[in-house]
């Protein structure tokens, strides 16, 4: 966020009825865009890391049915496209409209601003969903299959239980991180929205 002295400043004189300063308004501008610029650049760096990660994981997906063209590797391979191709699909939608700004005054960089900090919000609500809704397709897939994997869970019960721990841990982190990362995204978007509605007054 770009809460320091200037913005304090400028939004107090908002606050007072007063129109900011020429200077204090360039110096918030020029802040304001530098901050889209470098936002512009961690977006397409994103973007770019989550396309090439989405398409590596159905690479991979592909590979594995190809050694193994098993029903339980066939069902794995069709669960993990749906859930790429359901993500992108969604990571496209949610950040509708956060390409560039409408237009190049600072109202319209801080309507951007709020637009990117919502869909960074409706991001982390799609895997607060995605994460268990994943959860579920693998043990009701486990369970339809329970006949070939049976007999390897009754013979290393104790690599089992290893594994349904580290899972348990790696799902306990990411909801940790998700809801530490949701809060610092909210307090953004109340920022940014104060902001917007000071500048409408």
């Amino acid at each position: 966020m770009i809460e320091d002295r200037e913005l304090a400043t400028w939004r107090e004189q908002w606050r007072s009825g007063a129109e900011p300063s020429p200077d204090l308004e360039n110096q918030f501008h020029a802040k304001l865009h530098r901050k889209i610029r470098k936002q512009n650049l961690r977006f397409l760096i994103s973007n770019l890391f989550v396309a090439i990660a989405l398409i590596a994981v159905l690479i991979f997906a592909a590979w594995a049915v190809r050694q193994e063209p098993s029903p339980l590797r066939i069902g794995w391979a069709v669960g993990i496209a749906m859930l790429v191709f359901g993500g992108g699909a969604y990571r496209i939608w949610a950040q509708r409209g956060t390409w560039r700004p409408e237009a190049q005054s600072t109202r319209a960089f801080v309507e951007l601003w709020y637009r990117r900090a919502a869909a960074k919000i409706r991001l982390i609500r799609m895997a607060f969903y995605l994460i268990p809704g994943w959860i579920l397709f693998c043990a009701v897939l486990s369970a339809a299959n329970w006949s070939a994997i049976g007999p390897d869970v009754h013979a290393h019960p104790a690599d089992w239980w290893l594994a349904l721990g580290a899972i348990f841990l790696m799902v306990l982190v990411s909801f940790l991180w998700l809801a530490w990362y949701r809060r610092r995204r909210l307090a953004e978007l109340d920022e940014v929205k104060r902001v917007l509605d000071e500048m409408k007054d």
